[in-house]
């Protein structure tokens, strides 16, 4: 169906194509930012982002709404197009897998020197505790500490562990020894009485993780994190761990088309 030539026609075009344009320079836009950017009414705005949302052109993020270039859309940075991928595939998978459980889930992309925060979905049932002002996607969480890092590492050599550690500056052996002893469990769990990432929630949290591979590699991990006062460790694994596994096999499937 080809573009009409009519003056709303062109001027709808011009619109979408600035909308894109501003989210290529600036990566990442909220409505508001877009609204006041464009200088369109939001109403028009929103209207756009929806038709360019079903077009397959942007990807609304789960945890703070912002708007961002679908991977297909996205030219020159191949590790930048690999991790929206990963965010997209795995998008519907964590909102099905933090509703069915009731916790949180979050996903990481792991580049083989950092661990980056990609996407977070917190269930209706928890949404009172966890303040907007305490948002991780985008930010680089602890390998050593966070249980998404800590999955990561289970699935490494001793000697590229060792090497990592030494770049972190840690000496502490009863870290290295808390790593062995999660791969022996089969899932990473955080460390508790640190905290993993450059922003605080205002009450202490457990997790567990399980890595993500795609193409023969390791590329990140997803976890389900929880409030600590809400149950042990031990009790979230045995009821939902296999839970987890499931949808980090449907992420991994989804990677593999």
């Amino acid at each position: 169906m080809g573009i009409t030539t009519d003056t709303g026609g062109v001027r709808s075009v011009e619109r979408a194509l600035a909308i894109v344009d501003l989210l290529g320079e600036h990566q990442a836009l909220g409505l508001e930012e877009l609204h006041y950017l464009t200088a369109l009414p939001k109403a028009t705005v929103s209207r756009m982002l929806a038709t360019l949302q079903e077009q397959g052109w942007v990807y609304r993020g789960l945890s703070d709404r912002r708007y961002r270039l679908s991977a297909r859309r996205l030219f020159g940075d191949r590790q930048l197009r690999f991790k929206r991928r990963l965010v997209e595939s795995a998008a519907p998978m964590l909102l099905e897998l933090s509703e069915r459980t009731g916790l949180v889930a979050d996903l990481s992309c792991f580049d083989g020197e950092r661990l980056e925060v990609m996407e977070s979905v917190v269930p209706q049932i928890l949404r009172k505790r966890y303040p907007h002002t305490c948002q991780i996607v985008g930010h680089h969480a602890s390998l050593f500490h966070s249980a998404m890092g800590r999955a990561c590492l289970g699935e490494l050599a001793e000697a590229e562990v060792q090497r990592l550690a030494a770049h972190e500056q840690l000496g502490d052996e009863a870290v290295l020894r808390d790593i062995e002893e999660d791969a022996s469990k089969g899932f990473g769990q955080r460390t508790e009485g640190h905290w993993e990432y450059p922003v605080r929630l205002p009450f202490l949290i457990r997790a567990i993780a399980l890595p993500v591979h795609a193409q023969g590699r390791l590329v990140g991990s997803i976890a389900l994190h929880w409030p600590l006062d809400q149950a042990p460790v031990e009790r979230v694994s045995s009821l939902h761990l296999r839970s987890l596994a499931t949808t980090v096999g449907e992420v991994q499937r989804a990677l593999a088309i």
